[in-house]
């Protein structure tokens, strides 16, 4: 069984800064990472509100900070965590792979694209339906595609895809947008996004997506659908440690500590008013130095 101080859950940029602080600090620390480092920021083509860039995509980000960890000498693990096991002094981090022994936890898993729940969505995932523009709106070049969603993330990949796409549409329940607004204008500026609204009752197709049924029976014929309707913690795996809310989320003290003493979360994964990349490497830097302050005594 491998044996290491702290363990940490999740690698995107709450886990990943966490890590640097605990390891500049001289804590033996290993990052496990179940997909590739960075989560969802990697899905993010240009980053506008990063102190110190204008603009930087979410993978070139990701890139700086897994340099610092190689220079810190921190260990990734590309494992699934699939509980966790708390003992009377020691707790147990229980992966695919192995068993891995703590003294401490960070949980920093973040959250997972919402699914529309409707008719053929299983079926045609991969086959026309994508949870991530930046991943595969390359495969629908000079083609036309259909965003769901009226939140940033929404407008950001009705960007990201009008200048791949023939066409755009952009596609809500209501009149009414959830984005930034200087989000809304720059999506506004784009002659091939089309706004329509509407709510998906079926999608529709064999081997491909063929066309989008809406529940008032229109059809949108396109060639990809993309979903932004919202995120979900991924913290199926903690159920059983009493620390989630009624939707899935972490509770945390004001040191980012659970009901769980010596687990700690961070980033999106915890509840909390506001998401966003510098909250969350916020939440990360206050957590370690709680956390070496445990250690300390």
């Amino acid at each position: 069984m491998k044996k290491t101080t702290v363990g940490i859950i999740g690698s995107g940029v709450a886990g990943m800064t966490a890590a640097i602080y605990l390891a500049r600090a001289g804590i033996d620390c290993i990052l496990l990472e179940q997909a590739a480092p960075g989560g969802q920021i990697i899905n993010n083509n240009d980053i506008e509100n990063y102190p110190g860039f204008t603009k930087i995509s979410g993978s070139d980000l990701t890139l700086a900070i897994l340099k610092q960890l190689k220079e810190l000498n921190v260990k990734i693990q590309y494992d699934k965590v699939e509980k966790i096991k708390i003992g009377k002094t020691k707790k147990r981090i229980l992966c695919s792979k192995e068993e891995i022994e703590v003294d401490k936890i960070i949980i920093a898993t973040g959250r997972h694209p919402k699914r529309l729940e409707v008719k053929g969505e299983e079926k045609l995932r991969n086959k026309g339906l994508s949870y991530c523009a930046i991943c595969d709106g390359s495969l629908y070049k000079g083609k036309n595609v259909l965003v769901i969603g009226s939140g940033n993330s929404a407008m950001e990949s009705a960007l990201y895809l009008s200048h791949i796409a023939k066409q755009v549409i952009l596609l809500h329940r209501r009149n009414t947008y959830r984005a930034d607004s200087f989000l809304i204008k720059k999506v506004k500026g784009q002659k091939n996004i089309i706004f329509q609204t509407g709510e998906v009752e079926e999608l529709e197709g064999e081997t491909k997506l063929d066309k989008v049924r809406l529940k008032d029976q229109t059809n949108l014929q396109v060639d990809g659908l993309f979903p932004c309707i919202g995120q979900i913690p991924t913290t199926d795996f903690l159920k059983k440690l009493n620390i989630l809310t009624e939707d899935g989320y972490i509770e945390v003290n004001s040191n980012f500590e659970t009901k769980q003493k010596g687990i700690y979360a961070i980033g999106d994964c915890i509840k909390k008013e506001h998401y966003q990349i510098v909250i969350a490497m916020g939440e990360a830097a206050a957590c370690a130095l709680n956390l070496l302050e445990e250690v300390a005594k």
